[in-house]
C-alpha cells in the first residue's frame, strides 16, 4: 500500500561510543508456550489477533536456541509460528518486545523476515552497556521465522511476542481478527501527577479505559480487544523493569519496558484487554489493563490506538513490509537536516489513498542535549504527548505508529538542541473496500472516561 519517493541509499544507523553503564538487571525470565492450532479466517488478511505475552527467545538462558550473547555482524534465525500463542500456518508479520541487555559496545539490532537479505535499517539502537526494549513489528519469512542481526560487540537479546497479524483471507482457523483505530494521545495516567505517587516495586497498576458510543451500538467496550500504549518509566529508583498486561491472572514472564535506575524510558505496547469486573475495577465491562514493576518508579501511560474486533466499520488493516529507511536527516534524506531546538520538520511519503497510518522504527541519533522527540499528523496540533526521550550523545529508538495527514505526510518536533532523526517503515495500516464502508478512515472512537483503581501488591 506504500510507494516511497526518491529512496536514498543509506547508511545504517550506527552508535557513537559513550561511557560504560552500571550493572544491567535482568529481563524477566520465561518458559515457552505450547504450539497451538493453525490459523485462518474468512476475510482476516492484515487483522490482529493480541495474545497472551510469552517469551520466544532469551540467549541468556538457552529459550529459543542459542545460549550465550550474539557476537559481532552475526545473525540468527528465531522460529516464531507454532510457539507462544502464534499459530503454525497464516501469519503475515508478528508484533514483538525485543529487549537487548549487557551489550559490550555501542550497537544495534535489525530484525527482518528469514530468507531476505539483511535491509539497511535498524529495529533497537543502544549504547554500550544498555538495558532496554523496543516494540518490533516484522514480516516473517516463508517458514514463519525472523533474523537477529547484531553490528558490533556481544549482547544478549530477549524476544517476547504480543500478538501477529494474519497473512491470508480464508481457511479454517480462529475467524476475523481485529482492526486497529488510531488515536489524538490521550493520557491515561502520570503517577508525578496522581495522589498515590510513583508505583512502588512489586506492586501493579490496575487501569482501565471507557470509550464513547459513537456507532449507534449499545456498547463499544465490548468490542475492544487490545490497547495501544506509549508507556514511559520516569526516574526508576533503581534498574528493572515493567510488564504490561491484560490483568486477573499473575503476571506474565515477559518485559514490556526494561529501564535504568534514574532515566525517562518509553516504550510502545499493544496490551491485550479483558472487560473489567462489576467491582474494584472503574466502569463495568470497560477493557481492563495492568502494569507490573520491578522496582519503584514513576510512571507515564498515553493511549494512542485501539485494536476492536473487526465488526465496527472504518477500521484499519495491517500490511507488512521488508524494512524500508524514509528518513535519515545525516544525509538529507526525508528531513535536509538535523532539527534544532524547538524545530519541527515536515516528511512527505507518496502513499496510495487507503494508508493511513506508517508503522515505523524513529531513532533519535546523538543529540546534543538530553531531548524529547514527538510524532504526529501534519495538519492538526501537536500533541503533548512523545515518543522518544533520547540522552546526550545517545542513539535511541522506539516504535512509533506515524499518523498520515490527506497529502500523506507527518511531523517530527525536537525539544532542545540538535539531534538528527531516523526513520524506517516495517508495514502500513489501510483502508480496504470490506471496511471502509463510507468512512474516511478516522478513528471515531472517543475516550470518555479513564482511571486507576488501584495499585495492586
Amino acid at each position: 500500500m506504500l510507494r516511497f519517493r526518491a529512496l536514498l541509499g543509506a547508511a545504517t544507523v550506527g552508535a557513537c561510543a559513550v561511557a560504560g553503564l552500571p550493572a544491567v538487571a535482568s529481563a524477566a525470565p520465561s518458559t515457552p508456550s505450547p504450539a497451538p492450532a493453525a490459523v485462518t479466517s474468512d476475510s482476516a488478511k492484515g487483522t490482529y489477533y493480541p495474545v497472551s505475552p510469552a517469551r520466544l527467545m532469551d540467549t541468556r538462558t538457552g529459550l529459543g536456541g542459542r545460549t550465550g550473547k550474539l557476537g559481532p555482524d552475526s545473525s540468527l534465525r528465531l522460529q516464531v509460528t507454532g510457539r507462544g500463542g502464534v499459530p503454525a500456518d497464516g501469519v503475515g508479520a508478528v508484533v514483538l518486545n525485543v529487549t537487548v541487555t549487557g551489550p559490550t559496545a555501542s550497537s544495534f539490532l535489525t530484525v527482518f523476515p528469514a530468507g531476505r537479505s539483511r535491509p539497511t535499517a535498524s529495529s533497537v539502537n543502544f549504547p554500550q552497556g544498555w538495558l532496554g526494549s523496543n516494540n518490533v513489528t516484522s514480516m516473517l519469512g516463508s517458514a514463519g521465522d525472523v533474523t537477529i542481526y547484531n553490528r558490533a560487540g556481544h549482547t544478549h537479546v530477549v524476544i517476547d511476542v504480543l500478538g501477529f497479524y494474519a497473512g491470508v483471507d480464508t481457511g479454517p482457523g480462529l475467524g476475523p481478527g481485529g482492526q486497529f483505530r488510531p488515536l489524538a494521545p490521550v493520557r491515561l495516567h502520570d503517577s508525578r501527577t496522581d495522589h498515590r505517587g510513583a508505583l512502588p516495586a512489586g506492586a501493579a497498576l490496575n487501569g482501565w479505559v471507557d470509550f464513547d458510543n459513537e456507532f449507534g451500538m449499545d456498547d463499544y467496550n465490548r468490542h475492544v480487544r487490545a490497547l495501544v500504549l506509549n508507556i514511559t518509566a520516569v526516574g526508576p529508583q533503581r534498574d528493572g523493569f515493567l510488564t504490561a498486561w491484560t490483568g486477573g491472572e499473575a503476571v506474565p514472564n515477559i518485559s514490556t519496558v526494561n529501564y535504568r535506575a534514574g532515566k525517562v524510558v518509553p516504550n510502545l505496547a499493544y496490551v491485550k484487554t479483558q472487560p473489567c469486573p462489576p467491582f474494584g475495577c472503574g466502569v463495568d465491562g470497560a477493557p481492563r489493563y495492568m502494569i507490573y514493576s520491578s522496582a519503584t518508579t514513576h510512571l507515564v501511560v498515553d493511549l494512542v490506538g485501539v485494536i476492536d474486533d473487526g465488526t465496527v466499520p472504518g477500521g484499519l488493516r495491517f500490511s507488512p513490509a521488508v524494512p524500508n529507511r524514509i528518513v535519515d536527516s545525516r544525509i538529507g534524506q526525508g528531513l535536509t537536516g538535523a532539527l534544532g531546538t524547538a524545530e519541527t520538520g515536515r516528511v512527505e511519503v507518496s502513499v496510495t489513498d487507503p494508508t493511513r497510518v506508517l508503522v515505523m522504527n524513529v531513532t533519535g541519533v546523538a543529540p546534543e542535549k538530553n531531548t524529547v522527540l514527538t510524532v504526529w499528523a501534519d495538519g492538526v496540533a501537536k500533541p503533548t504527548a512523545s515518543n522518544l526521550n533520547p540522552e546526550a550523545g545517545q542513539i535511541v529508538s522506539n516504535g512509533v505508529l506515524g499518523v498520515l495527514s490527506p497529502e500523506g505526510a507527518f511531523q517530527v518536533h525536537n525539544l532542545t538542541g540538535r539531534t538528527h532523526v531516523v526513520a524506517d517503515v516495517v508495514g502500513t495500516f489501510h483502508l480496504t473496500p470490506a471496511t471502509a464502508s463510507g468512512t474516511s478512515g478516522g478513528s471515531r472512537v472517543r475516550v470518555a472516561g479513564s482511571g486507576v483503581s488501584q495499585y495492586v501488591h
